[in-house]
């Protein structure tokens, strides 16, 4: 079998790649907004603009790393537990998954070290997200609603892209000059 047949269609990988620019982007962009007032205090015009193209620019790796592992697991595990319903598995997997990240990276911003807890029970959690992805594909409701989520979030992808793209193209400049 080839390895290039394993690999999910673009119809398919474009509805999970949304859900995760929808994530991503959304998380930065509050960020962005909550530090906004500060820095205006000490930075200038084009040093705000400059962060935030880094910042989209790191997005746009970021979610492309996200989706490399999501396809990666769908080509690695058999077709029935993750390629014959990408959409609905990547998207719960996604949410989920960047979900817990959030949540961590909120919870302890302001600890100096991170609970000892966090990484006993990371194993145990990121199986639990395994297992609750794969039984949300079996759910048939369920599964269609992330399907319809997953692709109403390709909306997102019309301003996210061009974003990503110009701040990539100004970092790159940034770099060089």
């Amino acid at each position: 079998m080839d390895i290039s047949s394993r690999i999910p269609s673009r119809d398919k990988l474009l509805p999970v790649y949304a859900v995760i620019v929808l994530m991503v982007y959304s998380w930065t962009i509050l960020w962005f907004y909550y530090k906004l007032p500060g820095w205006l205090g000490f930075l200038n015009v084009g040093e705000v603009f400059g962060i935030f193209a880094y910042s989209m620019t790191t997005n746009f790796l970021e979610s492309l790393a996200v989706l490399a592992g999501i396809t990666l697991l769908s080509m690695v595990l058999p077709r029935k537990w993750f390629s014959d319903a990408f959409v609905a598995r990547g998207a719960a997997l996604a949410i989920l998954g960047l979900g817990l990240m959030m949540y961590i990276a909120k919870q302890f911003e302001t600890k100096e070290y991170y609970p000892a807890e966090l990484i006993r029970w990371a194993p145990a959690i990121l199986v639990a997200i395994l297992a609750f992805v794969f039984l949300l594909g079996r759910v048939t409701l369920a599964r269609k609603g992330f399907e319809v989520f997953a692709d109403r979030a390709i909306i997102f992808l019309y301003i996210s892209i061009p974003i990503s793209l110009l701040s990539l193209i100004t970092v790159l400049i940034r770099v060089i000059v």
